[in-house]
């Protein structure tokens, strides 16, 4: 279970990082879709939060949304 939410983690930094223009939760979303980490169910907008919460504690990496843009 732990090294199921650490590529996790590591999914999410990984995608938000590579989309250098920034990047919705709705493209996230697809993403994951898309990814062999989901069983076909959609990242859920809390899951995500929560994620992006440990991911800050764990790796000292602030994800934030610029609401101008959502992304």
């Amino acid at each position: 279970m732990a090294k199921d939410l650490f590529n996790r983690y590591i999914w999410l930094v990984d995608t938000i990082y590579s989309s250098r223009g920034g990047i919705t939760f709705e493209e996230i979303n697809e993403k994951w879709m898309r990814s062999s980490l989901t069983k076909g169910d959609p990242l859920v907008k809390k899951t995500f939060h929560n994620q992006r919460k440990e991911i800050e504690d764990l790796f000292d990496i602030n994800i934030e949304c610029n609401k101008s843009t959502y992304r």
